[in-house]
């Protein structure tokens, strides 16, 4: 049987396993729901909404395009409340979790040549609205939003070129958040608490939300989230328990102003800072704990966003300016001591990292509010987005090497500034009722100039008797060092591209039942720096960009009414000059290079299917091949032509069932949710193959609207079988040893929501 067939067979058996189970709790109701109790029902689970992912606003079906959109408000219902959670309800998306919480790996369609989050590249976007979240070269946090009061959240999945440039090669994850609303007073107030296996804390969250007109023509809208999570890693020398812990604050302010009926003006500021108090490595395979540890990883960031938003709506067509800046900041204390052997001298080596970056940009674009009107029929019945786009990144990096008894050995810092600019075009056309074609195109001049030097500081104060003194005195005893240290080398270079993004899609609509569409699209990543603390003679300063043709046939059907949906995708990516993880000659830091490319191939399927007695069904597979198609000879082994992707999982899926029971004052919800991700390897070389892990979760929901403050009682189960193994293995050859970080342990959160006023 393949791995297809029995994650398939596993989900047939849970839901008719579970089918009769509910039915039978739901017998008091037998009348099948009506039509708008249907719709109720849908709005309440992971459903497709209105996308605006093309710049405009389309119904998800409509859009010829792979494209997974779910509510905030429903993802809330069911517990999740990170970027990981959400990809694992969306077919062909992998997950690995990072050392901290603003550091989770993405793995879109197989597109990836590593597992664990670096400082640098990345092969998918973020962006809250339309603004990259991703830096082009010294990445920094990668703000993990949390998704209460959010109005979607959309995964793009293939190439997003055309209209977002160089920061989403493999697809993106976009956040879009509600705006104010004119109409009335209102707000929501919830709070939670839970447990964590392995872990002898509890968490916390504390979520709040105010809309607030002032008159007709102005309102703001202000959400504030806190929460904090008990750890599960033990650290077996010093002997502190849960040192993963973690805390979260989250607010944003919007304000939106309606100075006349065709001109508005919007202000949306974002802060989310996170604290963790230590990593969540393990030195093992086998359980959370941590024996070479020698300093705390404190792990700190702040990420701000400000964006003002200007629109004036023409008659044909609506006008719009994006202007934005986007600060972050991400301090760092790391154990280096596994990564460059010292531990196995008993010494511990620390990094003290400082990344900052700032970067604004502006974007202005015309977007047809109907189609075109001409006497000449080649200009005629056109729809459209055309627009102007620039960014600049000023980044810096600062990393600091030393020990407890000499300090500081070596530092580094890196100052890289990006510059974009771009003309960008989408636009479609219908061709009589049933076909339309679309065509646009992103061209874009980008250009990084890179600073970096490594300087060795002066060594003092060392015991004749430390193991350290051999390590280093033939190292100190070759370098000029004087009171002020000594600079080992400092690059300095430019590195200019210019690049065409196409698109090309068409779909035919036999009926609003059935639609067919096809697409090829071009994506793009930036070019980047290196950075180079060892003076490796064979790293590069820089490395250029690479590139994907994505192909792909989908076709979208309804049936019984729109009481099932069943939509399938295949597709083919076709990537070049891949941007691959190195090591240097230490084997202890991290570079990129241009090797080779890959291949991917597969198909996805999707499933929403309405039940009788108040259930909803939602499945969701896919499988993919993804495979290099040249040798490469990785830094930790070779890598022949056709060796699958890191990461890349060829088979996932996950499965959610929804029972609504109405109640003399409210209703009860329960969901039933189940995710499976197949095994995957943790680098080209396949040292380690990641187990396959599946999840099991639970949700209940008891809604009192005629009760005051409309409350809402929650209880949430995740991992519910306890699964707990090693989702990303890190090799660290200076030991032959590994560094872990496992997927997160059993948790149940109680919780209560209350709204004030009318919503």
């Amino acid at each position: 049987m393949t791995k297809l067939t029995c994650l398939s067979s596993r989900i047939v058996f849970a839901v008719w396993v579970l089918c009769p189970i509910y039915s039978f709790a739901a017998e008091p109701s037998t009348d099948e729901p009506a039509k708008s109790d249907k719709s109720a029902l849908r709005s309440r689970v992971l459903e497709e909404v209105v996308v605006t992912a093309t710049k405009r606003e389309a119904d998800l079906r409509d859009v010829p395009l792979s494209i997974d959109a779910f509510s905030g408000e429903a993802l809330r219902e069911i517990g999740v409340e990170n970027v990981e959670g959400i990809a694992r309800f969306s077919p062909g998306v992998s997950v690995s979790p990072g050392l901290d919480p603003e550091a989770a790996q993405i793995i879109i369609r197989g597109v990836s040549t590593d597992t664990f989050f670096t400082f640098f590249t990345r092969t998918f976007g973020m962006f809250y609205e339309d603004i990259s979240l991703v830096n082009p070269s010294i990445l920094g946090p990668q703000p993990n939003i949390d998704p209460f009061d959010l109005q979607s959240v959309e995964i793009l999945k293939g190439p997003q070129g055309t209209l977002f440039g160089g920061s989403a090669l493999s697809g993106a994850v976009r956040y879009v958040p509600n705006r104010p609303d004119y109409e009335g007073a209102y707000g929501k107030v919830a709070a939670n608490i839970g447990t964590l296996d392995k872990s002898s804390g509890n968490s916390h969250r504390y979520d709040v939300m105010w809309n607030q007109p002032f008159g007709e023509n102005l309102a703001a809208r202000v959400v504030a989230s806190k929460g904090d999570r008990p750890g599960y890693v033990k650290d077996i020398r010093s002997g502190r328990d849960d040192i993963n812990s973690t805390d979260s604050e989250q607010l944003r302010a919007l304000l939106s102003w309606r100075a006349t009926e065709k001109l508005e003006f919007r202000l949306n500021a974002l802060r989310r800072e996170t604290h963790q108090d230590d990593g969540s490595f393990a030195d093992n395979d086998q359980e959370p704990t941590h024996s070479n540890r020698f300093f705390a990883d404190v792990l700190d960031s702040r990420t701000d966003i400000v964006i003002l938003t200007t629109e004036y709506g023409f008659e044909s067509a609506d006008l719009s300016l994006i202007v934005s800046n986007l600060d972050k900041d991400y301090p760092q204390r790391l154990d280096y001591s596994q990564f460059f052997g010292t531990s196995t001298l008993g010494v511990g080596l620390y990094g003290d990292t400082t990344i900052y970056s700032s970067q604004p940009s502006a974007e202005l674009r015309l977007v047809s509010a109907n189609p075109t009107e001409s006497n000449w029929w080649l200009f005629r019945d056109w729809d459209y987005v055309v627009g102007l786009f620039y960014i600049e990144s000023e980044q810096f990096l600062s990393l600091e090497l030393g020990t407890e008894l000499t300090g500081n050995i070596l530092q580094l810092k890196g100052d890289v500034y990006a510059e974009e600019s771009a003309l960008f075009f989408d636009v479609k056309r219908k061709f009589g009722d049933r076909w339309e074609f679309g065509f646009g195109g992103r061209y874009f001049e980008q250009s990084t100039v890179a600073d970096i030097s490594t300087i060795a500081d002066p060594v003092s104060g060392l015991s004749a008797t430390n193991p350290l003194v051999g390590l280093l005195t033939p190292i100190i005893d070759a370098l000029p060092l004087d009171s002020t240290g000594v600079n080992l080398g400092r690059d300095q270079g430019t590195i200019s591209e210019t690049v065409f993004n196409p698109k090309f899609t068409l779909q035919w609509s036999y009926s609003d039942e059935l639609s067919v569409f096809t697409s090829a699209v071009k994506g793009f990543r930036y070019a980047g720096a290196n950075q180079n603390p060892s003076r490796d003679p064979n790293v590069p300063l820089f490395f250029e960009s690479d590139e994907i043709w994505n192909y792909e046939l989908g076709i979208r059907t309804e049936w019984f009414d729109g009481a099932l949906q069943v939509d399938a995708t295949v597709f083919q990516l076709d990537w070049t000059d891949m941007q691959v993880q190195q090591r240097d000659y230490t084997g202890a830091f991290a570079y990129s290079d241009n090797v080779g490319g890959a291949r991917n191939r597969g198909f996805e399927i999707g499933v929403n299917m309405l039940l009788p007695a108040g259930f909803y069904l939602k499945l969701n597979g896919s499988y993919v091949d993804a495979q290099t198609t040249e040798f490469f000879d990785d830094f930790q082994g070779p890598a022949p032509a056709g060796t699958e992707l890191p990461g890349s999982s060829p088979v996932s899926g996950s499965a959610l069932l929804l029972w609504a029971y109405p109640l003399a004052d409210g209703q009860f919800s329960a969901t039933l949710s189940y995710t499976y991700q197949n095994r995957n390897y943790n680098n080209l070389a396949h040292t380690y193959e990641h187990p396959p892990l599946e999840l099991l979760g639970a949700s209940a929901n008891l809604s009192m609207p005629s009760w005051p403050g409309a409350p809402v009682f929650s209880l949430i189960g995740s991992n519910l079988t306890n699964e707990f193994k090693p989702a990303v293995v890190f090799d660290t050859p200076n030991t032959g040893g590994i560094l872990s970080i496992f997927n997160p342990p059993r948790s149940f959160r109680l919780g209560v929501e209350f709204t004030i006023g009318d919503i």
